[in-house]
This record gives structure tokens, sequence and C-alpha cells, in this order.
């Protein structure tokens, strides 16, 4: 599996417990870990909400047409003019 390195920062408090807790050849995996499970769940938890939509939508036709309707406004070009106020990328 290849792997690829980032940034995160953490507050001192909950780094220094992290430093205790875990031996330092064992934080890369163990991160890698909560973050994986802590996805899932994300994930989990938008398809159960995405299902509960599709299944109000299926008993309210008229939800369905007001989603159609909002799709239709993707690719309006708001998105653009959004990005040009957006605040630049610090390091």
């Amino acid at each position: 599996m290849s792997t690829q390195q980032i940034l995160i920062r953490l507050p001192e408090e909950v780094a220094a417990k992290l430093k205790a807790a875990v031996p330092a050849r064992q934080r890369n995996k163990f991160v890698a870990e909560l973050v994986a499970n802590a996805v899932a769940r994300h994930e989990d938890e938008l398809a159960k909400i995405a299902a509960a939509v599709t299944k109000e939508e299926k008993r309210n036709p008229k939800i369905g047409q007001e989603t159609r309707d909002w799709e239709a406004t993707i690719g309006d070009g708001l998105e653009e003019k959004r990005g040009a106020h957006a605040k630049p990328k610090t390091r």
C-alpha cells in the first residue's frame, strides 16, 4: 500500500497523550487506523442520510421534484464566482 505524508496539528495536550500512550514507531499506524475508522463512520452516516432522503422522495414526489430543481443549479457558475473571493491558502 502506498502512503502519503501529511501535516496535521494537534492541541498540545492531545499530542502529549498520544506520545505517552502510543510508542513512537506505532503512531503512524495508530493515527491511520483512527482516521480510517472515523471516515468509515462518516461515510456510513452519509449513506443512511442519502437512503432516508431517497425514501422520503419516493413517499412524497413533491420533495423529489424539489431535489431535481435544486440539482439543476449544479454547474451554474456560482462556484467559480465564490472561488474568486476565497481566502488564499496558507502554508
